[in-house]
């Protein structure tokens, strides 16, 4: 009866083999661990071997003041005070002056917020790039008619364009 014995199955058994597993995945870690210890190893002997410089102590600074120098600040810090505390013409056409800060300060106190309000009062905003192109006034085109709009030309058809 050979041919019943064919057909007779029986499975594999459902236990694994744990020394078939565990010294082969140990002898790939130990593997990997000797690598990596070879490789830094290597490295480290490649390296040279570097000492920190010795610290250092830097030298005093050499503050030298010359006595034209002390002259020449106390000037220079008398002429910025008397710019700010003096009233002059700022310009030769005596159209702009310049005031001492203390009384600017006291004109701003005045004022109080329309200190910082602008000096000119704000123009509407332009509708369209077109409506400044109206408002321009220059000699080549004050004697044409203004032009039309943009939003017009669009609306034209391709019969109602100028032909040239």
């Amino acid at each position: 009866m050979p041919a019943e014995e064919h057909l007779r199955y029986t499975p594999e058994s459902s236990a694994v083999d744990l020394r078939a597993v565990t010294w082969p995945a140990l002898a790939v870690l130990t593997l990997l661990a000797f690598a990596v210890g070879g490789l830094y190893a290597a490295y480290e002997f490649s390296l040279p071997v570097k000492t920190p410089a010795p610290t250092q102590t830097f030298p005093a600074p050499r503050v030298t003041t010359h006595e034209n120098e002390i002259t020449e600040r106390r000037r220079l810090a008398a002429e910025q005070n008397q710019r700010l505390n003096t009233w002059r013409w700022v310009d030769d056409q005596h159209t702009l002056v310049q005031v001492p800060i203390d009384r600017a300060m006291q004109l701003l106190v005045a004022k109080g917020r329309e200190a910082w309000s602008p000096l000119v009062p704000a123009q509407p905003a332009l509708s369209s790039p077109t409506a400044g192109a109206q408002r321009a006034v220059t000699p080549e085109n004050q004697s044409q008619k203004a032009p039309v709009p943009f939003a017009a030309e669009s609306q034209k058809g391709p019969a109602q364009e100028k032909q040239p």
